[in-house]
């Protein structure tokens, strides 16, 4: 039931990444005229770490905390545990090369196709609690990589090898997330959350190496480990199958993290 992404949350989105990406975009506003610029479009394959929902204030009261302060069953805190799986990234750079081993682009990633599975441990209601919801993510960084052959005076013949590190802001629109209950005896078989949306700083490290293809295009491999900020629930009414009213629930939240792998192209101009 996730909604494409709002307005109002783009709006915010744009707020953070501003003071970040602007000054860096307006340091390089005659790229186009300069030489040594390069654009940049990879494709990206990305495996979450775990991902555990907890209340952002297990002994909130109101609204009431979603998973409370209480073990479960297990002895674990309650609270979903799962991960996001593996989903692509489309990315969009412009970059320009600093010194003769050094470049730096400014990108846009958007993440798609996440989904969450993961299992809850609520006291009472059976051990098969499973977990879902749809997740989208946007990200703007500033990007800065070091070519190593180009810094130690290595010739290595097509091979660039790099490394890199980026930062900058990730917008995260979470959906609602629906908990089922089917070994519960009682009534209680479907809970569903309202959705989310977090605007936080995000950071990444990279190596990977360019593979000199011609005078202009150079093909780039790369791993790398991304860490996205906060994914979560906003505070609402949570819909319950056995209260058709619903009842008011408080935050939840937990972190959207992976390793990944590229394959781009850089195109010099």
């Amino acid at each position: 039931d996730m909604k494409l992404t709002s307005i109002p949350g783009l709006r915010s989105w744009l707020s953070c990444a501003a003071p970040l990406l602007v000054p860096a975009a307006l340091g390089w506003g005659n790229l186009a005229q300069a030489a040594d610029g390069y654009l940049r479009a990879t494709l990206g394959y990305e495996q979450s770490t775990d991902a555990d929902f907890a209340d952002r204030d297990c002994s909130s009261q109101q609204p009431a905390a979603l998973f409370g302060c209480a073990l479960g069953d297990d002895g674990s805190p309650i609270g979903a545990y799962g991960d996001f799986g593996s989903y692509p990234l489309v990315e969009l750079a412009l970059g320009k090369r600093l010194l003769p081993w050094l470049r730096a682009d400014l990108s846009l990633g958007y993440r798609f196709e996440i989904e969450y599975q993961g299992n809850a441990n609520f006291l009472a209601v059976g051990t098969h609690e499973p977990v879902a919801a749809d997740l989208e993510s946007w990200n703007g960084m500033v990007n800065v990589f070091v070519d190593l052959a180009a810094l130690s005076g290595t010739d290595l013949g097509p091979f660039q090898p790099y490394v890199g590190a980026g930062m900058g802001v990730a917008y995260n629109q979470l959906g609602r997330m629906t908990y089922l209950f089917p070994q519960n005896p009682r009534k209680h078989k479907i809970s569903v959350t309202p959705e989310g949306e977090q605007t936080n700083f995000a950071y990444r490290l990279v190596v990977g190496t360019g593979i000199v293809l011609n005078e202009r295009v150079t093909l780039d491999l790369s791993a790398y480990y991304t860490d996205l900020g906060e994914v979560g629930t906003d505070a609402g009414v949570m819909a319950m199958n056995n209260i058709p009213a619903g009842i008011p629930i408080d935050e939840t939240a937990t972190d959207l993290r992976a390793f990944g792998v590229g394959l781009g192209l850089r195109y010099d101009f």
